[in-house]
């Protein structure tokens, strides 16, 4: 696909060795905006220079400034059709509309990759929104794209933790690696996944598992029906605090609205303070954007960091609009 994206601006493929300067183009974006930091390195981890190629494109000005880009992280999965858009244009080039084009080139690339990589598969294609993003938001649902999921950051001081609450019928026992594949199957039916699930990826994952911070809610078949995984929160130990982070949180659908959730959270945040932890986070990922509010109150829990997955599905025989 031709690079060309607009005329204010100096178009060509991005490639391996412009990581540097697309690096800083990027950490003047967030400094403006006032980010955490590029929302979707918070969950993929895209900086993968192998992937750049053939799916960047960057803009630069008559002095050799770069000062936008659109990337197209796509899916290497086989069998998915699935592109996450990343870019970006410098706040003094907003005012041109450059967003908006860059926006309908990557929508192009991404059905041109489809068609040659994934003939015959709906294409899906993704993008994160920060709070601090709403031009960002408000030209994607122009676009057509909707809200998918939500991600929130929680936290919450040990000082008060409440004391666990009992639930009819469900016994709360401590996580066991021996019941890893069960909790696994757990998790992939709670999420409702559409692939199935990666042993491997699972098995890295419990690595960084404290199961006595990790709880599981059984039912009166002896069946795990709730499980809540848990870990040292990375961040905070790098400033040498210990802080407990709760990775995994999932209910079967068939024992949801009973209070299993909170139940699980709650021996979790037991667990933590009898750890010594001054503080526990959580990473919640919902389709719903009222979920966090279980988490206030009793819980204690503050929201500190927020973000959109917004959407679009374009089928095997459309094309982008």
């Amino acid at each position: 696909m031709e690079p060309y994206v607009e005329e204010h601006l100096h178009w060509r493929m991005l490639g391996p060795k412009d990581m540097d300067e697309l690096a800083n183009l990027r950490a003047q974006i967030e400094s403006f905006d006032d980010t955490m930091m590029s929302a979707s390195e918070r969950l993929g981890g895209f900086d993968d220079p192998d992937v750049l190629t053939g799916n960047c494109v960057g803009g630069w000005d008559n002095y050799g400034s770069l000062l936008a880009y659109g990337w197209n992280v796509v899916d290497v999965t086989p069998d998915r059709a699935r592109v996450t858009l990343i870019g970006g244009v410098h706040p003094t080039h907003r005012y041109l509309s450059i967003g908006r084009k860059l926006l309908a080139w990557q929508q192009s690339r991404a059905l041109e990759w489809r068609d040659a990589e994934r003939e015959g598969l709906d294409l899906w294609i993704g993008c994160y929104v920060e709070p601090v993003q709403p031009g960002l938001r408000h030209l994607l649902q122009s676009a057509g794209f909707r809200e998918e999921r939500h991600f929130f950051d929680m936290h919450c001081p040990l000082g008060d933790v409440p004391a666990p609450r009992a639930i009819e019928g469900i016994t709360f026992v401590a996580f066991d690696m021996a019941r890893s594949e069960e909790v696994h199957r757990l998790h992939h039916l709670c999420f409702q996944a559409t692939v199935e699930p990666e042993h491997d990826h699972w098995e890295k994952s419990l690595a960084r598992v404290r199961p006595e911070w990790s709880w599981l809610a059984v039912n009166g078949d002896g069946d795990a029906v709730g499980y809540v995984l848990s870990s040292e929160d990375d961040a905070a130990a790098m400033d040498g605090v210990v802080e407990g982070w709760t990775d995994r949180l999932g209910v079967h659908p068939t024992h949801r609205r009973r209070g299993i959730a909170s139940a699980l959270l709650e021996r979790t945040l037991v667990s933590m303070a009898d750890s010594d932890c001054l503080g526990a986070g959580i990473g919640v990922d919902t389709t719903d954007p009222g979920v966090p509010e279980m988490l206030q109150g009793p819980l204690g829990y503050e929201c500190r960091d927020s973000l959109v997955l917004m959407s679009k599905i374009i089928a095997a025989a459309e094309s982008v609009s």
